[in-house]
C-alpha cells in the first residue's frame, strides 16, 4: 500500500465483504425487519403527537412534522455506529472474522471498507422503514421527499468511518459505552433532532454546527418541504466529513491489524 494513499488499497472486493455480511444478515431476516418500524412508531407518538400537542409549531410546521424526517436522519447516523462499533469489533476481536478474510486475496482496506458498507446497507433497511411510517401517519410533505431513501445509503458512508477509527482504537468492547453516551447521545439531543438549535447558546450552536447529524437532519428537512437547493451545503460537509474520517478509519485499522 503507498502510505500517502490511504485509499490505495481499496478494490471492487470490498463488494464481496459487504455480501458476506449480507449473507449473514439473511439468516436473521425474521428477526432484523420487525424493530426498525417499531422504534419510529414509538417515537412518533410518544414524542410528536404526546409531547408535540403541547409545542407550538416551528418554522411553520407541527411538532410531529419538525421531527418526522429527523427520526430518519437520526438512523443514518445510529445504524452504521453500532455495526462499525459493536459489529465491527466482535467481527475482528472474538469471531476473528478480519483475520480469515485478510488471508485470503481481500486487503485489510477492503475489510474495513466492507465494513462500512454493511452499515450503509443498514441505514437503508432501518431508514426506509422508517420513511413508511411517517408516510403512512401523512407526514411526508413533499414528491422531492422520496430522496431521502437513497440518501440514507450515501450520508450513512460519513458515519461509518468515524465508528470504524473509534474501534481502532478500543482494546475491549466496553469501551464502545463511551462512544455511545459521549458522541451518539449528544448528538441526538443537540443536532437539532427534536428543536432547532438556536434555542442553544451561541457556543453550543456552533459545536452542533460541526455534528455529521445536524446537516443530515437539515438535509432530511429540506427534502421533506420541497427545498432540494437548500441541500447543497449540507452534503459538501458530509462529502468531507466522510472522506477525512474514510481516510483515518483505513490507516488506524491497518495499523492495528498488522500488530
Amino acid at each position: 500500500m503507498n502510505n500517502l494513499n490511504p485509499y490505495s488499497g481499496v478494490s471492487h472486493r470490498s463488494f464481496y465483504v459487504f455480501l458476506r455480511h449480507y449473507d449473514v444478515f439473511m439468516k436473521t431476516l425474521s428477526t432484523s425487519l420487525i424493530p426498525p418500524f417499531l422504534d419510529p412508531l414509538f417515537y412518533l407518538l410518544g414524542m410528536g403527537y404526546g409531547l408535540g400537542s403541547m409545542v407550538s409549531p416551528i418554522k411553520g410546521m407541527t411538532y410531529v412534522e419538525f421531527i418526522a424526517p429527523a427520526l430518519v436522519a437520526s438512523v443514518i447516523m445510529t445504524a452504521p455506529f453500532f455495526e462499525c462499533t459493536v459489529g465491527s469489533f466482535v467481527r475482528m476481536h472474538f469471531q476473528k472474522t478480519f483475520d480469515a478474510m485478510i488471508a485470503t486475496p481481500v486487503s485489510i482496506e477492503d475489510v474495513v471498507t466492507g465494513d462500512i458498507l454493511y452499515g450503509a446497507g443498514r441505514a437503508l433497511l432501518q431508514g426506509t422503514a422508517i420513511f413508511i411510517v411517517i408516510m403512512f401517519f401523512g407526514l411526508v410533505k413533499s414528491p422531492l421527499a422520496l430522496f431521502i431513501i437513497p440518501l440514507c445509503f450515501v450520508l450513512a458512508l460519513a458515519y461509518g468511518p468515524i465508528a470504524m477509527l473509534y474501534t481502532s482504537f478500543i482494546p475491549a468492547i466496553n469501551y464502545v459505552d463511551y462512544f455511545f453516551t459521549l458522541i451518539i447521545t449528544p448528538m441526538f439531543l443537540f443536532a437539532g433532532t427534536f428543536f432547532p438549535i438556536e434555542q442553544l447558546p451561541i457556543w453550543a450552536q456552533k459545536v452542533a454546527w460541526f455534528m455529521p447529524l445536524y446537516h443530515t437532519v437539515n438535509i432530511a428537512r429540506d427534502l421533506n418541504v420541497g427545498n432540494f437547493a437548500g441541500i447543497w451545503d449540507d452534503m459538501l460537509w458530509m462529502v468531507v466529513c466522510g472522506l477525512f474520517f474514510y481516510a483515518l478509519a483505513l490507516w488506524r485499522m491497518r495499523k492495528r491489524m498488522l500488530k
